[in-house]
């Protein structure tokens, strides 16, 4: 299952407009649109460069420019107007100061058969570390209609859409990596003998398993009770 991620603490406003006439209900409505198409063209996350440093398999250090694509296991890096090229296979980690979120990512190079296939370095975020750590990757699909005022999207022209979207992943700490369908029967397993615990307190708190803030809320909240104990 694809989850779009919905930053917390965004507040959806509302106007409340008069319009006189049909005149300037069309003229309302193509000043909307001229607005709106020019407003979401930003670019998305692996679009931008982001200050931050790679650690290579070789262990050697480099500082400067990143701009990922966890689609294809790519970095690229530049730190004087040069850019290399490395994937996921040549990267151990590498952390950023993500433009787009304004905030710092840290991605780690990890084995996995993602295509059910042979197991092979891949890119994979790390959002809260623990007993079990909560991981994701980022990528990119279109849609074919539209949806105004959320920054997870940006708009293709008229009928179609390109949504940032993520898949979850749960690193336990035997080693195994499990794909997260976002289904709260599929978490509660995982919790053992905090499993009634935490099914209280996801309830009492209305916390939803496909959104990504809640879900790290949820981890780390588990992951504290845990070494608490």
């Amino acid at each position: 299952m694809k989850t779009i991620y919905e930053p917390k603490g965004t507040k959806w406003g509302t106007v409340s407009l008069k319009i006189a006439n049909v005149k300037s209900i069309f003229i309302f409505t193509i000043s909307l649109f001229v607005y709106v198409s020019t407003s979401f063209a930003q670019d998305l996350p692996q679009e931008m460069w982001h200050p931050g440093y790679v650690v290579l398999d070789s262990e050697d250090t480099l500082q400067g420019k990143i701009q990922y694509d966890f689609e294809s296991n790519l970095l690229q890096f530049t730190s004087d107007e040069r850019v290399k090229t490395f994937t996921s296979q040549n990267i151990l980690f590498f952390s950023f100061h993500c433009q787009f979120f304004k905030r710092v990512r840290s991605v780690y190079s990890i084995p996995f058969d993602l295509k059910g296939t042979v197991k092979a370095p891949i890119f994979f975020e790390i959002l809260e570390e623990g007993k079990i750590t909560l991981m994701t990757r980022e990528y990119v699909i279109i849609e074919n209609n539209n949806r105004f005022g959320n920054p997870m999207y940006r708009t293709r022209g008229f009928g179609s859409r390109e949504i940032l979207t993520y898949d979850y992943f749960l690193l336990t700490d035997d080693g195994t990596i499990h794909r997260f369908s976002e289904k709260r029967k599929d978490l509660y397993p995982f919790f053992g003998r905090f499993e009634q615990q935490m099914i209280d307190y996801i309830k009492e708190r209305r916390l939803k398993v496909d959104k990504q803030g809640d879900l790290v809320t949820i981890m780390k909240y588990y992951n504290g009770l845990v070494s608490s104990r």
